[in-house]
């Protein structure tokens, strides 16, 4: 078994909770991905997308 020391898990849980985002009309998938630093992939990944164009107003996304 393999134990996660104490700071070890705080950097764990940051990485996991990641930053979210409602999204507003207008909102794109590439904005929000340069407004927030990460990628179109990385947004399609976290969130199980399967068209980037088709977000909808007041869904949830992870953004980073």
């Amino acid at each position: 078994m393999n134990l996660i020391e104490t700071s070890d898990l705080k950097k764990y849980d940051a990485s996991i909770e990641g930053v979210y985002h409602i999204v507003k009309k207008g909102d794109t998938v590439s904005a929000l991905a340069k407004a927030y630093g990460s990628t179109q992939a990385q947004i399609e990944q976290w969130n199980d997308l399967v068209d980037l164009n088709h977000i909808k107003v007041n869904q949830r996304l992870r953004v980073k």
